[in-house]
């Protein structure tokens, strides 16, 4: 017990700065809640749904006897637990919101003084901290949180040397696992991790092994979903039965890039067998027109990353409801302003990152490569502002790193004209 406590109050001494920085977001986070209404909507309302119904025994779906794999059933899982134990309450998934973002920016934090130095954590954790739409999904039922952490929570594993490469991969695959649930994007994240260490160690056998042993874990663990989805629908299927779609609507002749309806075509298939149609239909239009598929996957990796507004956007029913319509177009050039000059200071930090550590980083080195893969995956299917929020962290670290480099050469300056 001696021991135990001695460590914690060395990790408050030596950390100190670190939680500062979480306790003010936090404390912006608190008042965002106080001052804004939970009220679902779009996504939000789907997971509220799902979670109420499996709180009281009516089974993951819309409605008792209608069962769905269509939404990845992670969060619905998560606030099903909170709603079995407190009721239908939106209290405890904002408490829960905030554990989240405490884990998001330590990790970052830990991450980036892991990667470059404490410095730079610092400012990561101050850009984390202060980001409007970060603040705003405090009372968003959403798994863009959840996701994140947990795929920070993975790195961290990762890259902590002072375990064992065997107890990594297997406290990663864990993990990567409940992401997977949250969000199927993270299954492909372990072949980035190979290729992190690969690339520093040159253990290349080594490597493989523990990246093998990571998706038979995951596998396992994801398996007893994939088994009920696969009685469900009467054909395999893994987490969730909306990729075929999702591809569909952002490579079809009428595809906008964005959110569309299904056609009608696919009324009366089950859900696997409308996302096997709709996913040959989006393949056949790409091998069509491949030039006309290259340059939506440009368009859409633009229209991913150039605005940040869903912060608003999914507490508009809350904010009008208490304040009125004015108060989003001020909320929205906050959000739009502070995005763009963060987004402006990573792509700058990228260029910084090749001429400081030698230009090959950029492709190899954990911040880029991770937000590179979050771009390239939606890039290929269908585009959000929402679609970035993965990449925040490492777009913060890449920012904070352009700061960094800024404010020393400004204290240089200041040296010369002072001698």
């Amino acid at each position: 017990m001696t021991t135990f406590t001695g460590k914690i109050k060395e990790v408050v001494k030596n950390d100190r700065t670190y939680i500062l920085i979480i306790g003010v977001a936090l404390v912006l986070r608190i008042l965002w809640a106080i001052a804004v209404p939970v009220i679902p909507v779009s996504d939000s309302n789907a997971y509220d749904t799902f979670a109420l119904n499996l709180a009281t025994g009516q089974g993951y779906g819309w409605e008792r006897g209608s069962p769905t794999a269509y939404w990845p059933p992670g969060t619905s899982f998560v606030y099903a637990i909170f709603y079995w134990l407190f009721g239908h309450s939106y209290l405890p998934i904002i408490v829960f919101n905030l554990l989240l973002t405490a884990v998001i920016i330590w990790v970052a934090m830990r991450l980036a003084e892991t990667w470059f130095n404490r410095r730079i954590a610092i400012i990561t954790g101050i850009i984390l901290a202060l980001w409007p739409s970060q603040i705003q999904f405090t009372t968003v039922l959403a798994s863009e949180l959840l996701f994140t952490a947990l795929v920070l929570v993975g790195l961290f594993l990762w890259f902590n040397e002072r375990f064992t490469l065997r107890s990594r991969a297997l406290g990663v695959a864990v993990v990567l696992a409940a992401a997977s649930y949250v969000r199927p994007t993270a299954l492909l994240i372990p072949i980035l991790l190979l290729f992190f260490r690969a690339v520093r160690t040159r253990e290349i056998f080594k490597n493989l092994t523990a990246t093998l042993v990571m998706f038979v874990v995951m596998a396992l663990l994801i398996a007893p979903w994939s088994i009920r989805n696969t009685l469900v629908f009467g054909q395999f299927t893994t987490i969730s039965t909306n990729s075929g779609s999702v591809f569909w609507m952002g490579n079809n002749p009428e595809s906008t890039g964005g959110y569309m309806p299904l056609p009608p075509e696919v009324k009366g298939m089950n859900e696997a067998q409308r996302d096997d149609y709709l996913k040959s239909v989006a393949v056949s239009h790409i091998k069509e027109k491949p030039i006309l598929f290259i340059r939506r996957c440009l368009i859409r990796l633009v229209k991913t990353h150039e605005r940040e507004s869903i912060g608003v956007a999914w507490n508009e029913k809350g904010l009008v409801k208490r304040y009125g319509n004015w108060i989003l177009l001020p909320l929205k050039i906050i959000n739009q302003l502070y995005w763009l000059a963060v987004l402006g200071l990573a792509l700058i930090g990228i260029v910084l990152l090749g001429k400081q550590q030698g230009w090959f980083i950029i492709i190899t080195h954990p911040t880029v490569l991770l937000w590179g893969y979050f771009a390239a995956v939606h890039a290929v299917i269908i585009a959000q502002d929402r679609y970035h929020f993965p990449s925040i962290p490492m777009i913060a670290i890449l920012a904070a790193l352009t700061l960094t480099s800024w404010l020393d050469r400004r204290r240089k300056v200041f040296k010369k004209r002072s001698s």
